[in-house]
């Protein structure tokens, strides 16, 4: 069963990573250790692309790091965002302002398709269908997203404050791995880890959310300014997690996934039939 997650407001989505296009690269520190992570996992898999894809390639980093590991390859780089493509700096790569879940690109005209902490801002199986449909047959899609436990202590501060929804819900890995299976992916391999951020004050971590896009986009979102009282609240509600060592954290459950393309259809329901994982050893 998919877990019930509150709508996006696209628009919203789209108006706060334009915002954040000229700040980006200097407070994406997670998006950048993240895409390290992802591309680091690709030694693992046995393909040497012709035609790689960044989904969501915001800035390039990601896109950057693909170039070093795949030299030979032609890099295509897509945004919803044209601002962010703006700031991207692989002259060499194609660049592409386009919706993830209504991809303006040809059936199978990719061997792998690598998107790093996208998957939060869409629908995840119009995504998942959209990239299987673009994949050749035997291509890799390899992803990055965040799990439920992601802001747990900012979501937990705010419901002290008021029952209005103000951080994002994620989807589990799990669900994760049957909406790739219903998309038409093959055996999917998903996995998650817990990273922790510090930060002096909780104006800190809002700071780098709103430098790098992650605002409120939820369609049911308080369109309102926040108000002192509720302000000093959800500052008071967020001083309670203060940790030893002088600092607040902030949670970010990162889940990897890797998934292929079968050479012939398979159902979500399996026959019984196996598909080889390509997994180095």
């Amino acid at each position: 069963m998919t877990e019930a997650i509150e709508p996006l407001d696209r628009s919203a989505v789209r108006q706060h990573f334009s915002v954040a296009a000229s700040t980006f690269n200097s407070a994406a520190v997670l998006h950048q250790r993240v895409a390290t992570e992802l591309v680091d996992r690709l030694q693992f898999v046995r393909l040497s692309p012709a035609t790689v894809l960044d989904l969501g390639c915001a800035t390039g980093s990601c896109t950057a790091l693909m170039t070093e590991r795949y030299p030979q390859a032609r890099f295509t780089g897509l945004d919803l965002c044209h601002a962010m493509l703006v700031q991207h700096p692989e002259r060499d790569t194609d660049r592409v302002t386009g919706d993830a879940e209504a991809l303006p690109l040809f059936d199978r005209s990719f061997n792998l398709v690598v998107s790093n902490l996208l998957l939060p801002w869409c629908q995840p199986l119009d995504l998942f269908s959209e990239v299987c449909r673009i994949l050749q047959p035997g291509g890799v899609f390899a992803f990055s997203s965040f799990g439920p436990d992601t802001l747990k202590e900012l979501r937990a501060a705010w419901s002290t404050v008021d029952d209005l929804p103000h951080v994002h819900a994620f989807h589990d890995m799990h669900i994760l791995g049957d909406m790739l299976l219903s998309a038409g992916f093959a055996e999917p391999v998903v996995d998650s880890e817990i990273l922790t951020l510090t930060y002096n004050s909780l104006g800190a971590l809002s700071a780098d959310l709103r430098a790098t896009g992650g605002c409120n986009a939820l369609a049911a979102r308080r369109r309102t300014l926040t108000g002192k009282h509720r302000a000093k609240g959800l500052k008071a509600a967020y001083e309670t997690f203060r940790g030893a060592d002088g600092r607040l954290p902030s949670t970010w459950e990162v889940v990897y996934g890797v998934a292929w393309r079968p050479e012939r259809a398979v159902s979500a329901v399996s026959d019984g039939i196996g598909v080889p994982v390509r997994l180095g050893d």
